[in-house]
């Protein structure tokens, strides 16, 4: 080897170690989050400081992980954003695939699944902002699978919790199947009529492997916002324990009190509803991680 070619070799690899040693302010700033809030924002910015993290010192992927690491901070400020306008005409387009799901989690958020589902929402968001990169990158199908099946799993239970809150959701998030109970006044015991939709929501439920049931309770305006929401959590968790004894277990339920907060039919403040006295059952695939 000729004294300038060892030359050139010892420039090229300082300038690899020098490059490899440079840090970035944002990635600094990102790690030294102290995040505690249990907002869909907050959830987001903890999963985007994870993966910065993990492309910086793992995959040494610094563009990766400067660019995981602005999205944490904008989310850690209260700056979250879904991508609306995806560009089709780069070198490196979208996937279509993936621009369904941007259009989907758009529609959700628009339905208020960060008030519905903050965890779920937020971690839905950052994995799929995570899938969008890997695939451009394309060359890690492992890390692919991982943002994707995240990304799917958690855009599947927001969308059977928002459905739970009688909430319109997407169709090609999930295939979800959905029951109601409705109440009497005042009561936590459903109304007549509700075994034959219990029955047929537990047979349902124990059709298929990994299936998980959100109920959602709810309440009519007839009695204070305290007192309908406990009502409400006092609904779902009793339609829980009749799925139960129809053969339901305990440990794919979930259960949510609404209060009065999302009617089936709006009401004014005080009047009575029975259709807003209810308890919906979403069952869909459970989230595997």
């Amino acid at each position: 080897m000729t004294r300038q070619m060892k030359t050139l070799n010892i420039a090229l690899i300082s300038g690899v170690l020098v490059l490899g040693a440079c840090t970035n302010p944002n990635i600094e700033a990102a790690q030294k989050l102290d995040i505690r809030g249990s907002d869909a924002r907050s959830e987001a910015a903890r999963e985007y400081r994870r993966l910065a993290y993990f492309e910086d010192k793992v995959m040494w992927d610094k563009a990766s992980a400067i660019a995981f690491s602005e999205k944490a901070l904008a989310a850690a400020d209260g700056r979250m954003t879904t991508e609306t306008a995806l560009d089709q005409t780069s070198d490196q387009p979208t996937p279509a695939e993936i621009a369904d799901a941007y259009q989907a989690l758009n529609r959700m958020m628009a339905a208020g699944a960060d008030r519905v589902a903050p965890k779920a929402t937020g971690q839905a968001m950052a994995r799929l902002d995570c899938w969008k990169e890997q695939a451009r990158e394309g060359d890690q199908p492992l890390d692919i699978g991982f943002c994707k099946d995240g990304f799917q799993n958690f855009a599947a239970e927001t969308a059977a919790t928002l459905q739970a809150a009688g909430k319109p959701v997407p169709s090609q998030i999930t295939a979800l199947k959905s029951f109601s109970v409705t109440f009497p006044l005042g009561s936590s015991m459903p109304s007549t009529g509700a075994q034959a939709v219990l029955d047929a929501a537990a047979a349902y439920a124990r059709s298929g492997q990994h299936m998980r049931i959100v109920l959602g309770g709810h309440a009519d305006k007839s009695g204070t916002a305290s007192r309908n929401r406990d009502l409400s959590e006092a609904r779902a968790e009793r339609v829980a324990a009749m799925l139960r004894a129809r053969g339901v277990s305990a440990g794919q339920i979930s259960t949510i009190g609404f209060g009065e907060t999302y009617p089936r039919i709006m009401t004014p403040d005080g009047q009575r509803s029975s259709e807003n006295r209810r308890v919906e059952i979403v069952i869909g695939p459970d989230r595997v991680l």
